[in-house]
């Protein structure tokens, strides 16, 4: 298992992922470290909180990057 790169009360920038294709879906931009998640296959994940109105998601390490 790999240490998680951010840290809580870290702000990172979410980067919407090019899967899908579908209309929606969080808007990219910049989150706070809530929580560091266990890895889910190979990939740290993270609790994010929306700098800009709140909202809460789960991504994994490789859809954000250091604000």
């Amino acid at each position: 298992m790999v240490a998680h790169k951010y840290r809580i009360g870290q702000t990172v920038h979410f980067v919407k992922p090019s899967r899908g294709g579908g209309i929606g879906g969080t808007p990219a931009g910049n989150f706070r470290v809530v929580s560091l998640m266990p890895e889910y296959l190979g990939n740290n994940q993270y609790r994010l909180e929306s700098v800009s109105d709140g909202h809460q998601r789960v991504v994994t390490e490789s859809e954000i990057v250091q604000q």
